[in-house]
């Protein structure tokens, strides 16, 4: 079976878990929250943000395409016409809409870029079953949304919004013959090819974001496949360059270096369309094509991401990117470095950026990462924003680096707090992993996060077994934990002095009080360091 037909395949079977949600009434297609109420959510809000209409365009392209379950289904069309009127109804009269999420927050009013664009391609497809009266109405509300997005990306920013509101103005104007949607949109889809750092990543907040640097890479893909514009082709290809670097061998995005957002567990299904553009990138996009999961992948249908993936798959020659080896350990542009020896993949970042005075730049504090084969990340997750024990070191009154950099073999970190330098070194043998750190100049306190969720149980020293529970923290200090805690990624052998508590739970920009997603509470990890080395031992 072909990768479209796999991807086709594993839609349909994921999509059936959403037509629960749907409401035949209003048209909307409700989720859970991922976190708690937004403060003063109105309970009628909760579970709905226009976003989740997106989901319209995986459905028209089912219902469109042969050799699926779906193909011609009146209840999928059904679901497809009533979620775009959903969008018509929600507009406000110059088309926008308010930016709900789905734990009630609000955001203000907004061209939604991502839905925008799902409803576009959903009317091309379903043109023919639309009847006149709801083409006229689809067609009024495309056209104010792409008038009012035309209008406004040459005043923006250059940012991952504007760039797939640049490309959904481009392929707007292919559908509805308006040359001035085409050319607002080639304008922004080129400045932000220019505006691309030379390393493969667009910068956001002083460094780059592995997941919404697939914003950018999906929007200009796009964009290269609907105009042939070949101005925004080396930037696809240093993209791809850039993301081959940072993926786990699950195809999970790498968060060790990516200083907006968490680790997730889901593939990312942003970006494959500009993937599709190089030799390496469609390399990378057939391995996370294999790794397509229904029941884990599919938790968001942001962009009609999917259908787009399924639509333009291109079969063109590929070539061999890291992943393909069972073995490496790379530098990448003396900011990160990459390894992968047995069951273990680690990344050293040493990407650092002053602090962001906004909600949506976290701060860089969290410098190293582990992974193991059918375990999933171990250590890490990714930064926070005010919280120090997400920092990897505390030293001199400081939980932020001054200035860091890779050793000379690019086995680890030195890492500058005021006068204070921590040194953190990672060596990977099939068998374990062996962490080293030392401070000279002065002490510091050593961390790590450890993924743990409840429900999962962990074993110390002593031979006593816990399974974890929100209900009840844990906070040992060295005598109590011992040096070994059995956990269900492995077992660590620990440096003496060292404490172990539990739940922690990091900053959520995404939530308007901040409160932390369901299922992000981890592990710490702490050590007192001085110029006597630990050693941290990973084993299976």
């Amino acid at each position: 079976m072909s990768y479209p037909a796999q991807m086709l395949a594993t839609l349909a079977q994921a999509i059936k878990k959403d037509f629960a949600s749907f409401d035949a009434d209003s048209g909307r297609f409700r989720k859970k929250p991922s976190n708690p109420p937004a403060p003063g959510a109105r309970p009628e809000d909760i579970g709905w943000c226009v976003i989740n209409q997106d989901i319209i365009y995986p459905l028209a392209l089912l219902y469109k395409t042969p050799d699926n379950e779906f193909y011609r289904d009146p209840a999928i069309l059904e679901m497809a016409l009533r979620g775009g009127d959903a969008i018509r109804n929600f507009q406000q009269p110059d088309g926008k809409v308010e930016f709900l999420t789905t734990d009630g927050g609000r955001w203000g009013f907004i061209y939604m870029p991502w839905t925008n664009y799902a409803w576009l391609e959903t009317y091309q497809l379903l043109l023919e079953e639309l009847g006149p009266e709801r083409q006229q109405q689809w067609a009024t509300g495309l056209t104010l949304a792409h008038d009012g997005q035309a209008k406004e990306i040459s005043t923006l920013p250059l940012h991952n919004i504007p760039a797939w509101k640049g490309m959904s103005c481009w392929r707007a104007g292919q559908i509805f013959q308006r040359p001035d949607w085409q050319a607002a949109g080639q304008a922004e889809c080129r400045a932000v090819a220019a505006a691309q750092h030379r390393d493969g990543y667009w910068p956001e907040h002083g460094g780059p974001s592995t997941l919404y640097n697939g914003v950018y890479v999906h929007a200009l893909g796009l964009y290269y496949l609907f105009s042939g514009d070949e101005n925004v082709l080396p930037a696809l290809e240093r993209a791809a360059e850039f993301h081959q670097h940072f993926c786990y061998p699950d195809g999970t995005l790498v968060e060790t270096i990516d200083g907006r957002c968490k680790y997730n567990q889901n593939l990312y299904l942003i970006g494959w369309p500009g993937l599709y553009c190089s030799a390496k990138g469609r390399r990378l996009a057939a391995l996370l094509a294999g790794q397509l999961q229904a029941e884990r992948d599919f938790s968001s249908y942001q962009g009609g991401a999917i259908a787009s993936n399924i639509v333009h798959w291109s079969t063109a020659a590929s070539a061999p990117i890291l992943l393909d080896q069972e073995a490496f350990q790379v530098r990448f542009a003396d900011q990160a470095a990459v390894f992968r020896q047995g069951p273990w993949f680690a990344c050293l970042s040493a990407f650092l950026s002053p602090p962001v005075h906004n909600r949506w730049g976290q701060d860089r504090q969290s410098f190293f990462s582990l992974w193991r084969e059918g375990h999933g990340l171990l250590f890490g997750g990714g930064n926070s924003k005010d919280q120090p024990e997400y920092s990897n070191f505390i030293a001199a009154g400081r939980y932020l680096p001054e200035r860091l950099e890779l050793l000379p073999d690019a086995s680890g970190l030195n890492l500058y707090y005021g006068p204070v330098c921590c040194t953190l070194s990672c060596q990977i043998s099939a068998d374990k992993v062996t962490l080293r750190s030392s401070a000279s100049n002065g002490t510091a306190l050593q961390q790590f996060v450890i993924r743990l969720k409840a429900g999962q149980r962990i074993r110390r020293s002593s031979g006593e077994e816990i399974e974890l529970s929100l209900e009840r923290p844990i906070c040992w200090q060295a005598p109590e934990l011992g040096q070994e805690l059995e956990f269900p990624g492995g077992r660590l052998r620990l440096p003496p002095g060292t404490a172990f508590r539990w739940p922690i739970f990091p900053f959520n920009p995404y939530a308007t009080d901040g409160a932390a997603t369901f299922g992000s509470e981890a592990g710490l990890l702490q050590a007192r360091l001085g110029s006597t080395e630990l050693c941290w031992e990973i084993l299976p």
